[in-house]
């Protein structure tokens, strides 16, 4: 399954993904790299670059010719996994109908800083099926600054998408609410590394410290929270529900990741919390079993309690 991906700089840039359509472990361990030539799948030629016309392996009337032309050779893309039809051996997107949540990709890039966010390339969005994607933008604290839709491609057609070249992103959520696949995210890093010599606060001391907070505004998961909504689930007790006791520690180690902290320990952890709390609201009755939530809980709680590198304030 697709963890990470690195660039042609050696940059590796850690990748967290989620499907509704399954349960742990499969649905945070969505994405899989697809072949587009030859094909991962036989059956997937809707993904096939280029399309046969010019070439390559893909079929499809919106890849032979036009805005969406699919001439030249992707090489890999990366794409939700259909486990219920297809073993990880030969990766197939996954189908999602009308309606329905849709599932993601997340690419984290706290580790080097921020990036200014380019373009990506999709392939394949049908929008006659109801299908549609976007990326979604984030800074450093978790705010969402820009979203930016993808257009309907048609069977087999690609798009190379602009990001509007946005700087002080951290991270870039890819929604994925059909068959397509995702290639050739751009991105530019930045020249000032981030500050990494703050040291770290418990979930105590930002429940009893909220004029000390550096944002105003958390997402946890896939549901932004205003900082007032964030202060009542810190009050909220945890009475049994895994959730609310992994949202305390991961409100407290994103509030110090936007203070100036190191996320160099915690970073993985806190993109493997959003995916597995997915699109529960914490405030309207969202549960997780503790066992499930357990490890991240602890992992969350010893950087926020110092003991992971980042030494604590206290």
């Amino acid at each position: 399954m697709l963890q990470q991906v690195t660039t042609a700089n050696g940059v590796v840039v850690p990748v967290t993904s989620y499907n509704p359509h399954y349960a742990e472990p499969q649905r945070s361990n969505a994405a899989i790299v697809f072949n587009t030539n030859p094909l991962s799948s036989p059956e997937d030629n809707d993904l096939g670059t280029p399309n046969w016309v010019h070439g390559g392996t893909g079929t499809g009337d919106a890849g032979i010719s036009g805005p969406y032309i699919n001439d030249k050779a992707l090489g890999k893309l990366a794409v939700l996994h259909n486990y219920k039809e297809y073993p990880v051996s030969e990766p197939n997107d996954d189908d999602f109908r009308t309606g329905e949540e849709a599932g993601w990709m997340r690419f984290n890039f706290s580790n080097i800083g921020t990036v200014t966010a380019t373009s990506i390339t999709v392939i394949d969005i049908e929008g006659a099926e109801a299908e549609y994607g976007k990326a979604e933008l984030y800074n450093s604290s978790g705010a969402l600054i820009s979203t930016v839709d993808f257009p309907s491609t048609g069977s087999n057609g690609v798009a190379v998408v602009s990001l509007g070249n946005v700087a002080g992103v951290s991270a870039i959520r890819v929604i994925v609410g059909g068959s397509f696949g995702v290639d050739n995210l751009q991105f530019c890093r930045s020249t000032t590394p981030p500050p990494t010599n703050q040291c770290t606060y418990t979930q105590g001391y930002w429940k009893n410290h909220p004029n000390a907070w550096p944002v105003s505004s958390l997402t946890l998961g896939s549901v932004t929270y205003t900082k007032e909504q964030l202060l009542s689930i810190l009050k909220t007790p945890v009475k049994g529900n895994g959730l609310v006791s992994l949202a305390h520690q991961l409100i407290a180690a994103k509030l110090n990741v936007a203070n100036g902290t190191n996320p160099a320990a915690i970073s993985t952890s806190i993109n493997q919390a959003d995916a597995l709390i997915g699109n529960r609201n914490i405030l309207n009755g969202g549960y997780l079993a503790p066992s499930a939530t357990s490890t991240l809980t602890d992992k969350l709680d010893a950087y926020n309690n110092g003991k992971l590198g980042t030494p604590h304030c206290g």
